[in-house]
């Protein structure tokens, strides 16, 4: 019995660890195997659950990851590990298109979080559910979450995620400059303290919610001035995402031909790099007659 217990023991660390190292990989269906191993070896483990839950979620595999996370809550004994697991089962119906049923969880995990005094959690789960309310079409709702939010935001990290998804809110509002404002704040906090992607991330959000605000002028200065920046960095991916906003900021004035020169600049980088995402939506635009581009995704 014992030799039966170290033997169930070992394949369990090997199965959880496993799962997790592919995770991090990036190979989803090779951390489903190793996390299935384990919850065969020991059906009682809660992190086997939750990296099957995981695992299982990646591949779009939602009922296998369901049942695995909620698995994974029932086996739960600290309010933190309740937290994880509620959060995770709303990402995944959240995932599964499900969003009224993800903001259950969400406010559950928030419930906890919040008798438990814990902030962080709180912020994460205010920030979710302003997001599946915003994928439902409540952008007021999200506005009203997001500000929540805000107010627990410990560093400007998270104080620039906050102003982001503020903004972003604000726009589809129509309420623009509310929504420049607060993506401008969101961009000098990136700026100070936030890494180079998220940093140029900002950048381009803030062009385009100058551009659906139509303040293009606006819109031009802010891209100007970031591709100044990125082309000095040397960073042809974001040279390229940069000159495709520009373009329909150019494209959205009537300034037909300046966009279609920055639409051949972007459209002929993402090629060279392979940015089969970012080409498809170039393409897509450069077919959109000017002074009719709008402000959607960047």
């Amino acid at each position: 019995m014992i030799v039966l217990a170290i033997a169930a023991n070992s394949a369990l660390a090997d199965g959880v660890d496993g799962c997790s190292r592919a995770l991090e990989a990036g190979d989803a269906g090779k951390a489903v195997v190793q996390a299935r191993e384990a919850v065969r070896a020991a059906p009682n483990k809660r992190d086997a659950y939750l990296c099957l839950g995981r695992a299982a979620g990646e591949l779009n595999q939602h009922e296998e990851a369901l049942t695995a996370l909620q698995a994974a809550e029932k086996l739960s004994t600290q309010p933190v590990e309740r937290i994880v697991a509620l959060t995770l089962i709303g990402n995944q119906y959240r995932e599964a298109k499900n969003t009224s049923q993800a903001i259950v969880y969400y406010r559950n995990s928030l419930e906890i979080a919040r008798a438990e005094k814990n902030p962080g959690f709180e912020l994460i789960n205010l920030n979710q559910i302003g997001s599946a309310l915003e994928e439902s079409g409540d952008a007021a709702g999200a506005l009203e979450q997001y500000q929540l939010g805000l107010k627990l935001a410990a560093n400007d990290n998270e104080r620039a995620d906050s102003h982001g998804r503020i903004a972003a809110a604000n726009s589809l509002l129509g309420q623009h400059d509310k929504a420049i404002e607060h993506q401008l704040k969101a961009m000098l906090f990136e700026e100070r303290a936030g890494d180079f992607n998220h940093y140029a991330h900002a950048n381009i959000e803030l062009g385009r919610v100058c551009l659906v605000a139509q303040r293009y002028a606006d819109a031009e200065k802010w891209l100007g001035k970031f591709l100044g920046t990125i082309t000095e960095a040397g960073d042809s991916y974001w040279q390229a995402k940069a000159r495709y906003m520009l373009a329909r900021v150019k494209s959205a004035k009537g300034a037909g031909n300046e966009a279609k020169e920055q639409f051949t600049l972007a459209r002929n980088m993402a090629s060279k790099l392979g940015a089969e995402q970012l080409l498809k939506e170039i393409i897509a635009a450069e077919s959109v007659p000017s002074t009719t581009q709008q402000g959607g995704p960047p």
